[in-house]
Parts: C-alpha cells; structure tokens; sequence
C-alpha cells in the first residue's frame, strides 16, 4: 500500500517540471514580449480585443495534450494588463475557454469512453452532448462580454511592433516545439518534462541574454504545487474502491451512485477518472442518464481543488479561488439543472 501510494505521488510530480518550465518560460514572454509578432499580426484582422483573449485561450486550449491550460496560459499572460485586478479576470477566462472539449473533442476519454460502452457513432454521441456544449460555450461568452468589465479584458497590445517573420519564429519556437513533444508523448512523456523544459529556458536565454530565472520562479506557489500534486497522488487511489461501488450499483441506486461518482470526481480532479466512472454508470443504468452523469460528474471535476488549472491561473493571473468558484459553480449549477430537467422531468 506504501509503495503504491508513493509511485502514484511521484508519478504526479513529474508535472512539477511542466510547472516550473511554464514559469520560466512564461516569463521570458512577458520580460521580453516574446510573441508579440504573432499578435502584432492578429490586430489587423481582430478589431476586438476581447475576441483576441477568447482566441489566444482557444489556440492553446483545443490542442490534445496535457495540462492545456499550462499552455495557454502564458500565451494569455503575452497579452494580459499588468494591473493585478484586471489580471485576475484572465484567470478565469482562461479557465472556461478551455474546457469545452471534453464535451466534443474525440481524443478525450470523455468522449471516447462514453462511445465504446454503448457502442454509438461520434454523431450520436454529440447529439447527447450538444446542449451541455452549447450551455458551456455561451456562458463563457456572456461572463466576458457581460459580467467582465471592457477595460478588464481589453489587452495591454501597446508594445506590439510590426510583424517580423524571424522574431516570431524565434519567440515562439520553445512553444511549438513543446507542442510537438506533447502531441507525441501524451501523459507518457512527463518524464521528459524536466529536461525539456530545461533545454528552453537555455534557448531563450541564449535568445535574450538572461541566466536569471530565480526571479521567475515562485518558491511559496512551488511549494503548494508539490503538496496539492501530492494531494493528487494519494486521492487518485481512491479510484479502485469507488469503482468497486459503481460497478455493484444496482438499478435502485441512481441517485447514491450518482452523488459518490460526482464528489469523487471533485476528489480527484481528473477528467480520465471521470469519464471512466460515467462510463462504468452508463454501463449499468442505460444511456439515457449519459447526459445527467457527465453533467454531474463534469461539475464536479470542474471545481476540484485538486484541477491543475486553477493552481496554474492562480499562478499567472492572480485569481482568487473565491472567484473561480463564484463563477464556476454557477455554470456547474446550470449544466447540473439541465441534466435534471431532461432526465428526470421531461
């Protein structure tokens, strides 16, 4: 059980060295402006700026690899005020802009998952999920073009230059090429996390003519990064007995059933756990609860303490946790109440 136990924290802190990259390299972008070609390019064709923010969100957002939000964050951070208030805005932006896909995209298990166990086509599949989909994609919309303030998300572009093509590929190239990596290794290549991310924060300080990267790195949100992955690591072992439960579920236990997957959900705050517990519920219960288990086990998932995206936002944009969960537990509401209404009432 030890043993276990520590191959699975360890296993969640190799995503330290993601983290700790992300920082570097994130602040090679703001100190030096590193990608401001591409933006510079962006402002002729985008006149709003807030469409600007959705996008750059999107972009790094739709890609299927891990940690996404590691990734669009510092692009986001490119562009993001300096102001902390109106900083802590983009946190939250961020953090709905990039997590439709898990009701669409088919390289997620929550879509993947869910298909192979009622053995139905990607097309039937949307058609279950298209409304949580479009609840999630306009409520994103109406937080930041009706609750943000303008000035909160209208970006600070006033260092943008005129395009260049060799200053945009050399700011962005750590980028792509982790892109590449993380296209190519999935999960699998955290071990290499730590020495590539090494090996760009040398290319942009060959680049820049900068060693200094303590001045980047945040000692007291490394410390809660390795206690909450650690958190992770111990939790995640909850899977295997909460599994056992919902596979024993019988037909009268709908609701009991429904409430363990969701706060396990919260629990583990990963969206492969959950889409192997909808899965395994769907299995046993029928598909027509598919909508209200991924609503209700997405909720979950979404404001997990234990997301890596809301430590990653906090880290970049100072949001309080106080606003994500403002935010977000109204949005879990809706989809939690939609799911109700069809499953239970109509």
């Amino acid at each position: 059980m030890i043993q276990t136990t520590l191959e699975s924290i360890a296993k969640n802190e190799l995503y330290m060295g993601y983290i700790f990259g992300i920082m570097i390299l994130g602040g090679f972008i703001r100190e030096y402006s590193a990608l401001e070609d591409i933006y510079s390019l962006a402002r002729k064709y985008i006149t709003d700026n807030r469409i600007l923010v959705i996008i750059t969100s999107l972009l790094g957002g739709i890609l299927p690899i891990p940690g996404r939000v590691a990734l669009s964050a510092p692009l986001l951070d490119g562009i993001a005020p300096r102001d902390k208030e109106r900083r802590s805005d983009f946190g939250v932006i961020d953090y709905l802009s990039v997590h439709h896909y898990y009701w669409w995209s088919p390289l997620e298990k929550t879509v993947v998952l869910p298909m192979a166990v009622m053995g139905i086509s990607y097309g039937t599949f949307l058609g279950y999920t298209i409304v949580p989909l479009l609840i999630t994609l306009a409520y994103t919309w109406w937080y930041i073009f009706t609750k943000v303030p303008a000035s909160s998300v209208v970006p600070n572009l006033e260092y943008v230059r005129e395009f260049n093509w060799r200053r945009a590929l050399t700011g962005w190239a750590p980028l792509i090429a982790t892109v590449i990596l993380l296209l190519n290794t999935g999960k699998g290549g955290a071990i290499f996390f730590f020495p590539w991310f090494l090996g760009m924060a040398i290319y942009y300080s060959i680049v820049f003519k900068d060693w200094k990267w303590g001045k980047w790195l945040d000692g007291k949100f490394a410390i809660i990064a390795t206690l909450v992955l650690a958190l992770g690591g111990v939790v995640g072992l909850v899977k295997g007995p909460v599994m056992e439960y919902l596979n024993a579920a019988t037909p009268g236990m709908l609701i009991p059933a429904s409430l363990v997957a969701m706060v396990a959900a919260y629990a583990m705050g990963s969206s492969g756990k959950y889409a192997g517990m909808t899965s395994a519920l769907v299995a046993i219960f029928g598909p027509q609860y598919l909508v209200w288990f991924l609503c209700t086990e997405y909720s979950g998932y979404l404001i997990s303490p234990a997301h890596k995206c809301l430590m990653i936002g906090q880290q970049y944009f100072g949001t309080p946790i106080r606003k994500y969960y403002v935010v977000l537990t109204r949005l879990c509401a809706i989809l939690v109440g939609y799911a109700a209404l069809i499953t239970f009432i109509l």
